[in-house]
């Protein structure tokens, strides 16, 4: 009988783990976007965007309406040509608000306006004042106008140093560990919002899938490279070409 047993363990598919998720350093940015809080409002005057962010430095906020030239050469954010340019000043604060003047007419604008290679209804620029070299100091937001006027976010950029990199959303939180241990045991934690991972339903989800962007999984759920999300996201079922974890995230910070 104990034959028999040692047969049919040795015959059960065991899960193969490795490293074989990526990590990437976590760099500090010094003003953020609050994405969904960006909207458009009407008054005497015209038209404004008004939107909220977080700076950690003073800094400078820049709204270009019709412009063109905004492509980065990868080193620095280029000054765009635009019908109209309005800046304000603000001071290091979380969730500011700001109010940027457009033009007198919003809708008439967007209607003449030619949607054309390079050229855009909106630039928002978000820079602040900071010698160091390895963290975010700059952020450019790509707005186009949906039917009503809503500001939508086409896509984003980043300077840290004397590089420029396009910033990707991801679909879903990944945890602040730094903020997890520091909370309290029996209170609850920002890490809690990222949601538990979707294999084993029981540790918080902290690896990015790529291309897809999913942030879905575990560490130790990543690292099952016997299973099938190893190379096909549980949750849209396209191709799995990387994972990538906070380096927080895998040495346990």
């Amino acid at each position: 009988m104990r034959q028999l047993r040692a047969q049919a363990q040795q015959q059960v598919p065991q899960r193969e783990t490795r490293d074989t998720v990526k990590t990437a350093p976590v760099v500090k940015s010094l003003v953020a976007l609050q994405r969904e809080m960006c909207t458009t409002e009407k008054d005497s005057q015209g038209g404004f965007i008004k939107f909220f962010f977080n700076a950690l430095q003073p800094g400078e906020a820049t709204a270009y309406f019709c412009a063109t030239g905004t492509d980065s050469d990868g080193s620095n954010f280029p000054v765009p040509q635009a019908e109209q340019v309005s800046t304000q000043r603000f001071e290091a604060g979380n969730l500011q608000s700001c109010r940027l003047f457009l033009c007198t007419n919003l809708d008439e604008s967007l209607e003449r306006f030619e949607d054309e290679e390079e050229k855009y209804q909106l630039v928002l620029d978000l820079q602040v004042s900071s010698n160091e070299s390895q963290v975010i100091t700059a952020l450019r937001t790509i707005f186009k106008f949906k039917e009503e006027g809503t500001p939508q976010i086409v896509k984003q950029f980043v300077q840290c140093g004397t590089t420029v990199r396009c910033l990707d959303a991801l679909y879903g939180t990944l945890p602040n560990h730094r903020r997890a241990n520091a909370t309290p045991v029996g209170t609850t934690s920002s890490a809690d919002e990222g949601g538990d991972c979707v294999i084993c339903l029981c540790r918080p989800c902290e690896v990015v899938i790529l291309p897809c962007r999913h942030v879905c999984l575990c560490m130790s759920c990543a690292k099952v490279t016997s299973s099938t999300w190893s190379f096909q996201c549980p949750v849209c079922r396209g191709r799995v070409a990387a994972m990538v974890g906070l380096e927080e995230a895998a040495d346990g910070a």
